[in-house]
Formats: C-alpha cells, structure tokens, sequence
C-alpha cells in the first residue's frame, strides 16, 4: 500500500507517517499506468577570514577557497539550490523526518558538511531548546537564522574544536566527495558524543543499479556512475558501499547500530506514489546537477577536457529521463549509540513503524 506523499514544503516541520524503508531483496514495482507528469555556546570556533570568504573559479563555476581543493563540487547558487533540493528529496524519502535517532530532548546538536544550512535550520525550529552547530568549507549558510543555530567554517577531517563528551546527537548527510578516512569520521564523532547520545550517518551510493535488465539500455548514465566512484577514488575520497557504514560505527565503539535501507528512482518510473514523488524531484536534481557532481572530478582526476564532459553530459541527461529504465541508488541511513559505559548498553527503540 502507498504511502501517502509528503507536502512539498521545506518550511514544514512535523513528519507525517514513518519512511517505507526496502530491504535489498525488495524490488521496486513499476508503473505501467502513468501519466507524464540554551546551553552557552562554546567560545572557541574559527574566525571568518578574507581567505575563508574568498572563493576560486573554475570551469564557470565557483568553489570554496578555504583549504581549497579539498571539495570537488562547487559552491554557487545553481549548487546551492541544488542541495536546498537534495535536501527536500531525502525529506519526501523520509516521510518529512529529519533524523531517524530516536531523539527526546538534545541539547546540543553538531551538523557534519552542513552545507546551505538548511536541515540545522530545521532541526533548530524543531528543537528549540537545543543548540544547534553546522560546520562546513564554505561560508554559504545564511545569516538570518533561529538564535539557537550557527554556522561554522572548519574541516571535519582536521581536529574538532570542541570538547570530547560534548554533544547529545551529531550528524552527517551527503559526505560523499568530503571525506578522505571514513573510519577515522566516525571515530571522532564517537569521541565527541556524550555517553548515551546518537550519531547518524545518511548518505548514497552513487553506484546505478535495477532490479530487471532494464539497465543495459543505460549505459551513458551506469557509465558516469562508475567514472564518479572511480574519479573520487583518485581524489582521494574513497566512496563506500552502502553496506558498509554500519560495520565502521560498530568498529568504532556505537552499540545498537540500526541500518535502514532506501531505494531512491533516477526518474518517474515507479508505481509507488511516494517513490515516484521522490524520483521527479531526484530526476530534476540530475539534470540541473550532474555538471556539478561532475565537472570536477572529472576535468581534475580523470583529466578530461570540459568539452568531453559536456558532450558526456548532453547524451547523459536524455538517458536518465528514459522510464523504461528502472534504475535507482541506494540510501542508508545507519544510527549508532556511544555506550553509557564501555560494558553496559539499553536497547535503542525505533523510531516509531520502522523495523
């Protein structure tokens, strides 16, 4: 039975019904009849210098200068529509949730790679007596926001400025591309959670899948799928499966870790209305995207021309808006508790209707 399909307002803070989340084995049902369509805050953060404010342009776009290089995809405002939009699909793909930690009072909260801001933005509206901290390369965040939310220019792979033990929740959307050592993330997210508080990690596997033969008619779009994993690998930002992020919470110390799978449509082709909700909006992420996620990578590791990449493009957006091709990528979404003490644990509930 479908889901009912989540408003499409980002304004909106309350979820309606609990995500639909698919277990690898699920195959995805297509549709044969559609029709087109106040805790003080710590004092010791980084100052915004000219070299942090200033940016770099390349290829007609426009990239962080702060420890520049570091992040392959651009941060002007085509992009950073792009991710106020990324941020809406994973909404609609999460019934309007915004975490899946089973949260009840946090007061202090850490957003990794925040990004435009907006899910801090959010979270701070939602939990107002929590302290709310987004911290990323580039100063694109806003600077009219709730007085229990800021914006911080820092490395997630370098030291953390704040105090170990220190936060009730942090979490991390979208890493991909940012992160050199995966384990080594986690591992400072585990120290910086106080005993008994929640990490989360929600992130994609770029990497194009299908549950039918569907795919070999879409090679341009499985091609550029696997150059990006391959590209970010000789970046130095390695792409993990999507299989994997619960083993690395475990190792890292995180006790009743929970993994919850998604499927997220490259375009309109499936029966479900919520997925189907979720494909037109990943579909317009794709086309108006792709450059972005790409023009990078692979002008900088592959060493293409940006004609090539461009001609690439061209054949590549009229593929993916093919409804015959049944592809999608994988969404997990993995939460882990640091113990309240190294040799005892409770159980984590659920968030309410998911298994």
């Amino acid at each position: 039975m479908d889901n009912p399909c989540v408003k499409d307002d980002l304004t909106r803070r309350k979820p309606m019904t609990p995500p639909t989340v698919c277990q690898p084995s699920s195959i995805l049902e297509v549709d044969s009849c559609h029709v087109p369509d106040d805790e003080d805050w710590d004092d010791d953060f980084a100052s915004i210098t000219s070299s942090i404010v200033d940016y770099e342009f390349e290829n007609g776009r426009r990239y962080h200068a702060y420890k520049a290089g570091n992040y392959p995809y651009p941060n002007d405002e085509l992009e950073q529509d792009r991710l106020d939009l990324q941020h809406h699909v994973i909404t609609l793909l999460l019934n309007g949730e915004l975490h899946l930690a089973p949260l009840e009072n946090p007061k202090r909260i850490l957003d990794l790679g925040t990004g435009t801001g907006l899910w801090a933005i959010e979270m701070a509206d939602s939990f107002p007596n929590a302290a709310v901290i987004g911290t990323d390369l580039s100063p694109v965040q806003p600077t009219m926001v709730p007085d229990n939310v800021r914006f911080e220019i820092s490395d997630m792979e370098s030291d953390w400025m704040y105090q170990e033990n220190s936060f009730d929740y942090i979490h991390s959307r979208y890493l991909l591309g940012s992160i050199t050592d995966w384990q080594a993330m986690i591992q400072r997210a585990y120290k910086h959670c106080k005993p008994g508080a929640y990490f989360e990690m929600q992130d994609l596997d770029p990497r194009l899948t299908s549950d039918d033969d569907s795919l070999s008619r879409s090679p341009m779009h499985a091609m550029f799928c696997k150059l990006i994993v391959d590209a970010s690998e000789k970046y130095g930002k390695p792409v993990p499966w999507y299989t994997q992020y619960k083993g690395w919470l475990e190792e890292a110390g995180f006790v009743d870790v929970r993994e919850y799978l998604f499927k997220i449509p490259v375009n309109t082709w499936p029966k479900n209305k919520q997925l189907k909700e979720v494909g037109k909006y990943q579909l317009l992420n794709y086309t108006e995207g792709y450059e972005a996620i790409g023009i990078g990578l692979f002008t900088r590791s592959l060493k293409w021309q940006p004609t090539e990449f461009q001609v690439l493009l061209a054949r590549l957006r009229q593929e993916i808006k093919d409804r015959t091709i049944h592809a999608y990528q994988h969404f997990a979404v993995v939460v882990g508790r640091k113990p309240f003490s190294s040799r005892s644990s409770t159980s984590t509930p659920a968030p309410m209707g998911v298994p």
